[in-house]
This record gives structure tokens, sequence and C-alpha cells, in this order.
């Protein structure tokens, strides 16, 4: 360290971004101890259990992948990605804000997959992001083909 000629203050000869990010080091180091003493768990624990909200499901649910299906609610028609189905729910995604206002029935078909079946269903609530809005929603009278493609999708999961 060289000394400055005005005061007794001194310059490390170490950049000045080195110096900074030690110090935002030493801070998260600081921060997560306190986190960790004050709750006993670790930091992947606490971090984990903040993103996922706690939800009370009766079904299982089965994520599914890259499928597409049509969804209108009587005036609107627009093409949505499953997110996961349970055998009598279905989560819809990336819709349209515009559909779903305050219509108390939507309808879900697909052109592309033949065992899909169409479903009719009640939202029962829905979240806006920035790719659209997702909906979670009941089937109404869960046709027996349902039952089927669901226990094709699950059988999918594993293999």
């Amino acid at each position: 360290m060289a000394p400055f000629p005005d005061n007794d203050f001194s310059l490390s000869a170490e950049p000045p971004i080195r110096r900074l990010l030690r110090e935002m080091r030493r801070q998260w180091r600081r921060s997560v101890g306190s986190l960790l003493t004050r709750t006993g768990r670790t930091a992947d624990t606490a971090q984990s259990t903040a993103a996922v909200p706690v939800e009370k499901r009766r079904h299982r649910r089965i994520p599914l992948k890259n499928t597409l299906v049509r969804v209108t609610d009587g005036c609107l028609c627009a093409t949505a990605e499953i997110g996961d189905i349970s055998p009598c729910g279905i989560c819809l995604r990336n819709l349209p804000e515009q559909l779903y206002h305050s219509a108390g029935r939507l309808t879900v078909f697909s052109s592309d997959d033949p065992g899909l079946p169409v479903l009719h269903i009640e939202p029962r609530w829905q979240r806006t992001g920035w790719r659209g809005k997702t909906i979670g929603a009941a089937i109404v009278d869960v046709p027996e083909a349902w039952h089927l493609f669901f226990v094709r999708a699950a059988g999918g999961i594993g293999a």
C-alpha cells in the first residue's frame, strides 16, 4: 500500500473491482450466516420453500410438455399449452388476456392428438404473466376418454 501524499489515507495496489467483489462476498456471507442462525435452515431450503407455494391438491398432477390445444370461450379461440393434468383438472398456459374475462365455461380440444377428448372446463383460478395467462380449471362431466388419456400420460412419465 502506498501512502497518499496529503494525508494518512492509503490506496491499495489491488484493482477497485476486486475490492468491490471481495466486499460484496463478505456482505453476502454475513447475510447468509444470519439467515442460517435465525431459521436453522440452509439457504437452499429457505429459497426453495419460499419459491414454491403450498398447494392443497386432491389429485396428483402430471406435467405435460409440448402439448398444444385450442381453447374457446364461445367468442374467441386461442392456442394454449397444457402445463399439467389431473384426473379431473387441467392447467393451461400462454393464453391471451382477452380470453375468459367472464366466461363460466371454456371448451378445450385438439386437432393434433386424437387421444385427447373435447373437454368442457370451468376455470378455478388464473394468473397473468409476461408470456400470457395461466388458468387452472376443473373438467365438467369428466369423459371416459379423459381417464384413458390421463393414464396414458401418467404411464409416459417413467418411460
